[in-house]
C-alpha cells in the first residue's frame, strides 16, 4: 500500500519536528519546511498527497503560497494552521483554495482526522470524477445547496444567510442582525444569534467547529467569504 506523504511548513520547529514525529507515527511519510520559500522548492521537487501551512511565517504568508499551491497543484489539498484571532486571515485562505484549517494551539490527533477527511473527499471525487459545483443560496426556494444536498432554511436563517451573502464578504453586526431578524432592539446580553448561528452551523457546515460558510469575525460579528454561495433567485 501506497503511503501518504505530507508537507508541513511551518516557521515553529517545535511544530515541525512534532508533527514529523507523529505523523510517522502512523505510518505518514513527512517532509518539513521552515519557510514558504523552502517549501515550494520542496513542492516543485517531489510528490506530496497534502500540505499543513502556517498562515503567519516570515516573508511569504501562507496565504500566498497556498494561493501558488493551488495554481501549481490543483489537486493538492491544503490544511492551514492560523492562530486563533486570525479569522480574516482564514477567511482570505479559504478564499484562495485552502481545503481547511485549525487554529492553533490545536490538537495533533484533530489535526490527524482532518487531514484524513480532506483526503478522502479528494479520492471519493477522483474515483467518480465528479464536478464540484459551488454551493448555492436558493431565494425562492429559501434553502442552500451544498454538495447536492438542499438545506431548507426557517424565516430567521434565511434573513440571516441574506445579510451575510449581500455584505460582499464583510463582517454584519449581532446588533443589525438581531434588528432584522427579530424588529426588536438588541440587547447585549441577548444570546439568540449566537445559539442561531450555531444550530445554522451543526446543519450546514462539514465541521461545525471550524465553519468555512459562517464565520465568526472577533468583535464584528458573522461573515460568509466573498463568493461563498451563488445566488439564484
Amino acid at each position: 500500500m501506497k503511503k501518504d506523504r505530507y508537507l508541513i511548513d511551518d516557521d515553529d520547529e517545535v511544530i515541525r519536528d512534532s508533527l514529523v514525529i507523529y505523523f510517522e507515527k502512523y505510518g505518514i511519510d513527512c517532509v518539513s519546511a521552515a519557510n514558504a520559500a523552502e517549501a515550494r522548492e520542496l513542492l516543485s521537487s517531489e510528490r506530496y498527497d497534502l500540505a499543513t501551512v502556517d498562515v503567519v511565517m516570515p516573508g511569504e504568508s501562507g496565504i500566498e503560497l497556498t494561493k501558488w499551491i493551488k495554481s501549481e497543484f490543483l489537486h493538492m489539498p491544503v490544511i492551514l494552521l492560523t492562530a486563533l484571532d486570525d479569522a480574516i486571515d482564514t477567511v482570505a485562505g479559504l478564499e484562495v483554495g485552502a481545503d481547511d484549517y485549525v487554529s492553533k494551539p490545536f490538537d495533533f490527533r484533530v489535526l490527524l482526522a482532518r487531514a484524513k477527511a480532506v483526503l478522502r473527499r479528494y479520492e471519493r471525487s477522483a474515483t467518480t470524477e465528479a464536478v464540484v459545483e459551488k454551493p448555492v443560496f436558493q431565494v425562492k426556494s429559501r434553502l442552500l445547496q451544498i454538495d447536492g444536498t438542499d438545506y431548507p432554511l426557517n424565516a430567521s436563517e434565511f434573513i440571516f444567510v441574506e445579510a451575510l451573502l449581500a455584505a460582499g464578504g464583510e463582517p454584519v453586526s449581532r446588533e443589525i442582525l438581531f434588528g432584522r431578524i427579530f424588529e426588536r432592539g438588541w440587547n447585549p446580553e441577548d444570546r439568540a444569534i449566537d445559539n442561531m448561528v450555531a444550530r445554522l452551523r451543526q446543519k450546514i457546515e462539514p465541521t461545525p467547529e471550524t465553519p468555512k460558510y459562517i464565520i465568526t469575525v472577533r468583535h464584528k460579528g458573522y461573515m460568509m467569504p466573498l463568493g461563498a454561495f451563488e445566488v439564484v433567485n
